[in-house]
């Protein structure tokens, strides 16, 4: 409890308490005890006042005996322990205690002091100089001392001898037993002291109850919310049912908590956009650097390719043409059977030496960097021409070829004849990818970098790592001399000639899917920039 808020507001409150009540009680206690003494006091100054009027009467007549019965009988109270008379001398003259009549009384004891104490004895006392308290061994007594004046009745009797001159005649000196005052001064206080006590405890136990229910319960909640949240509960909160500092306290950390659980989902979200961003990037990063070493191994290529075109096309062209000839000479003979064989191989020869030179010309065409008549194009009729074109071979091959062309489309800046080149090469390309009765679709859109003309078809599809090297020279997925793997390369070549991109879209069982993204203002021809 010493460690907490409401333990020592509770110590606190009880200590003060204790010294509260304690200081009211004793101030009670002060205040009672001296009522006491001064009701005592007039009581006994009212019994000093009683007994002379009793013995009044016996004194006007010096009646000894009537004065010493009287005296005897009142001193029968149970509280008066003594009664007696005093005259001038200190001597005693009556007294309830017969052994001490005709003692004289030294001035200097206590029941003389009252008068004897000053330098002139008074007549007359008040009322509460009149009553003395003396403590004996066997408890303490109230004195009470009454002086018995020579009044005009006393003096003018006949059995007085007393002068109408003297004031004083004695003094009356009563002993009240103060036991049963104290039993009920001890009780009175014994009673306070419980009343207090069970005050205390009553407003103690309040005091309690409500630091328990309006602070410790309160703060102890606030501390387990407290701790949840720094465990990473977010969600803690703290009711919020009270209108004081702990209520405001309370409203504030729900407010802290609330801010700090929308800062942690901002946070995650930061992070799980930053993550997505990443990945987005480090792809874009994977996709660029794929690209450079695809457009470094395609300059690489295509320059290996020009110096290889250039110097074997001469002799092919010889080869093909020396090979003709041979043929034709032969044709117009008659020959053996010998002859004739070597007449199918001439021509074998030759038919062999020109697809070298075909593909020789498809090196030529790959290996070209630059060159063209870029002008306005509308795509949509270099889209129809190359369907057209390609539109038999197709149908041999029982494909069907289908159209979807935007209306309106914009024109572009590009060459019309390798725009048509590279459409036709990938229309065959997937002609021979379906099987029979497959269908190519092709489609002209607008898109954010200008116009997209799309070759769709729904054969076979490749595999992930075969579509990251389709655009490669001479990487082929046709089987036996039906390709070199130049065509997609050629496509290559020719978008980025134009700026533009190829997009490859192809999974396993789902076909094919090539755009060809042009932008709306395409390079310059070499004409147009030597005018420039």
């Amino acid at each position: 409890m010493r460690n907490t808020v409401a333990g020592k507001l509770t110590l606190l409150i009880a200590a003060t308490l204790v010294v509260f009540f304690g200081i009211v009680t004793w101030l009670n206690l002060v205040i009672q005890e001296r009522a006491g003494m001064r009701i005592l006091r007039l009581d006994g100054a009212q019994l000093g006042d009683m007994v002379v009027a009793a013995a009044r009467e016996a004194m006007l007549h010096n009646d000894r005996e009537q004065i010493q019965e009287t005296i005897s009988a009142m001193a029968e109270q149970r509280e008066i322990e003594r009664i007696r008379i005093v005259v001038k001398g200190g001597r005693i003259t009556f007294s309830s205690d017969p052994g001490e009549v005709g003692r004289i009384l030294d001035t200097r004891e206590e029941q003389c002091l009252a008068c004897h104490q000053r330098v002139k004895p008074p007549e007359t006392l008040p009322a509460e100089e009149r009553a003395r308290i003396v403590d004996r061994p066997n408890g303490r007594v109230l004195g009470i001392t009454q002086v018995i004046r020579n009044e005009p009745d006393c003096s003018n009797a006949a059995c007085h001898a007393h002068s109408p001159e003297e004031s004083l005649l004695g003094v009356l000196d009563i002993n009240l037993r103060l036991e049963p005052y104290d039993e009920a001064r001890s009780r009175s206080a014994i009673d306070l002291l419980l009343a207090s006590l069970v005050g205390i405890l009553a407003v103690l136990g309040i005091t309690v109850v409500g630091v328990q229910r309006m602070v410790h319960r309160p703060v102890q909640e606030l501390i387990r919310e407290t701790d949840k949240l720094g465990h990473g509960d977010l969600s803690a909160r703290v009711p919020e049912m009270r209108h004081d500092e702990l209520g405001t306290l309370a409203e504030t950390f729900n407010r802290m908590a609330q801010d700090l659980e929308s800062a942690h989902s901002e946070l995650l979200g930061w992070t799980q956009t930053l993550e997505q961003r990443v990945e987005e990037k480090t792809g874009e990063l994977e996709r660029a650097q794929e690209k450079i070493i695809q457009v470094e191994r395609m300059a690489s290529l295509g320059r290996l390719a020009a110096v290889v075109a250039h110097e074997i096309n001469n002799p092919l062209s010889s080869v093909v043409t020396y090979a003709k000839l041979l043929v034709r000479r032969l044709q117009n003979k008659e020959i053996d059977d010998e002859c004739r064989e070597n007449l199918e191989y001439l021509e074998s020869i030759a038919s062999e030496a020109s697809r070298c030179g075909e593909i020789v010309a498809q090196l030529l065409s790959f290996a070209k960097r630059g060159g063209g008549e870029f002008a306005a194009v509308d795509v949509n009729q270099v889209v129809d021409r190359a369907v057209f074109l390609t539109k038999h071979k197709l149908e041999l091959a029982e494909v069907s070829c289908e159209l979807e062309l935007e209306e309106d489309m914009p024109t572009v800046r590009a060459d019309s004849g390798q725009i048509q080149q590279a459409l036709m090469a990938l229309l065959i390309n997937a002609g021979e990818a379906v099987e029979k009765g497959g269908r190519v679709l092709v489609t002209t859109a607008t898109c954010v970098e200008g116009v997209e003309i799309v070759v769709e078809d729904n054969g076979p599809g490749m595999e992930s790592d075969v579509a990251r090297r389709v655009f490669e020279p001479f990487f082929t997925t046709k089987n036996g001399s039906s390709g070199v793997g130049l065509g997609l390369a050629v496509v290559y070549g020719i978008m980025e000639r134009h700026g533009g991109a190829v997009e490859l879209d192809t999974a396993p069982g789902k076909g094919c899917r090539i755009a060809l993204v042009l932008p709306i203002d395409g390079p310059r021809s070499e004409s147009e920039e030597d005018r420039t």
